[in-house]
């Protein structure tokens, strides 16, 4: 009795691994379709990229207080520059860069921004001092829908701009760092679904992959200004489509269902393009170089990474004349490019580090015609869980031709950031901005110029 069943058994077994062996080719099949497909592959490559570069800007989360704080901020400035000083004596134009950079050191700068969540108010303001003389006296201010703004050159009370529905996009589930982060997801999404399959042309070839001929797949997408015209229209039709991201835009944006690239705004000149080549191997896919070309007229620069996001080397070509080289090491903590002359001579170095309490990048670089000194650092302290902190960011740069100073400096924002968010504002008397005169109009519209040119004296 025993001895029948058993050849079912054993057929009903081959069965199953028949249909098991069948069930894994189809879900291969489609797993290696998906590896060929150009738009996975170039969309490989920006995710990784996206999240390289991620890692060394996004701010840790224990520093959102949420929706409801205030942040009051200091900004200095400290600037200086040789060229400009000795040139002024001479040229006018000189002179007032020189005097602009003096002025700018000299002014005292206080800047406010109180949010409160609840209440729906939000408050901005920007006061500027040189010396005691008043150079901006700005504020903005969201109040139960509704946006004003205050500029004293031009009245004494706040002006009625309109309807603002910004804290539409605030609630229990989205908060102001989850609306940016999920922007930020969308935009790179966007990219990727606006890089069309016909847009790329795939070969087989012999490529040099780290120091060897190398017979690879080579992903190829061309960039003039036509493309890109096609290319960032249809990423912000694609956030339009998207209803989270264009409720997100729309709410800081009051125009971005309407906005588009125009035709007549140039990204790139006639003669100019930029080609990405993509090299993978021949089966998996695996990115092992990535090539972008820029022509402009006669003028060829290339740009080439061979070597995994970890470790790798970045060549400059101009023509077929290598002008730099960089090597980069990244292990998620610290990012490092060393960059050396077509002679192997060390000239600069890129870092980024960052950890709980602060981020920190420097560039720098010396060919002994050209120097460059920059140090950007974003440092944390004082820190109580959900309640408070201070941050202090710091830009020093310096930008040496020739041995001459051309320009440099520090600029510092002290900031202290906390939960007290009262907002006290008069709005008994207000004016809507249609009803300004055509004076207050022009006054309001040219502020910005007449802040530069006050700065040039």
């Amino acid at each position: 009795m025993n001895k029948k069943k058993k050849p079912k058994k054993i057929l009903i077994i081959i069965i199953v691994l028949l249909v098991l062996i069948a069930t894994g080719s189809i879900f291969l099949g489609f797993y290696f379709a998906k590896l060929t497909k150009i738009n996975y592959i170039v969309g490989v490559g920006i995710d990784k990229i996206d999240a390289k570069v991620s890692n060394y800007v996004k701010v840790d989360r224990k520093y959102n207080l949420g929706d409801s704080f205030a942040v009051k901020t200091t900004l200095d400035f400290d600037l200086d520059s040789e060229d400009y000083l000795k040139k002024s004596s001479t040229d006018v134009e000189y002179q007032e860069k020189y005097k602009t950079i003096k002025n700018l050191s000299n002014s005292k700068n206080d800047i406010v921004l109180i949010q409160d969540k609840k209440k729906k108010k939000a408050l901005f303001e920007v006061h500027s001092l040189l010396n005691e003389e008043k150079l901006l006296d700005y504020k903005f201010l969201i109040d139960n829908a509704t946006e004003y703004y205050y500029v004293e050159d031009i009245m004494k009370k706040y002006i009625n701009n309109g309807t603002n529905n910004y804290f539409e996009i605030l609630d229990e589930e989205n908060t102001t760092i989850d609306n940016i982060d999920y922007l930020h997801e969308a935009i790179v999404k966007a990219l990727k679904n606006s890089l069309k399959e016909e847009y790329f042309d795939k070969t087989r070839v012999n490529e040099n992959i780290n120091g060897s001929s190398t017979n690879v797949n080579r992903v190829s997408i061309r960039l003039d200004d036509k493309k890109m015209h096609l290319i960032i229209n249809d990423v912000i039709d694609n956030l339009k489509q998207d209803e989270r991201a264009n409720k997100i835009l729309t709410s800081t944006f009051k125009d971005f269902s309407k906005y588009k690239i125009k035709n007549s705004q140039t990204i790139l000149g006639k003669k100019e393009s930029y080609t990405l080549n993509i090299y993978t191997s021949k089966y998996l896919n695996n990115i092992l170089k990535y090539e972008l070309i820029h022509l402009d007229g006669d003028e060829k620069k290339t740009y080439t990474y061979e070597g995994t996001l970890e470790k790798g080397n970045l060549y400059y070509n101009e023509d077929s004349t290598i002008i730099y080289k960089m090597n980069i090491t990244d292990n998620n903590k610290i990012f490092e490019c060393k960059i050396y002359d077509s002679k192997d001579k060390e000239i600069g170095e890129l870092k980024a580090e960052k950890n709980d309490n602060s981020i920190y990048y420097s560039f720098n670089f010396d060919d002994t015609k050209t120097k460059y000194d920059i140090i950007y650092s974003s440092k944390y302290s004082n820190f109580k869980e959900n309640n408070s902190f201070n941050n202090e960011k710091k830009i020093s740069f310096k930008y040496i031709k020739n041995k001459v100073s051309i320009l440099s400096g520090t600029v510092t924002m002290n900031s202290e950031v906390n939960k007290q968010t009262k907002i006290e504002e008069e709005l008994s008397d207000v004016v809507l901005k249609s009803t300004l005169t055509e004076e207050e109009t022009n006054k309001y519209e040219t502020r910005k110029d007449k802040l530069k040119e006050r700065l040039k004296k």
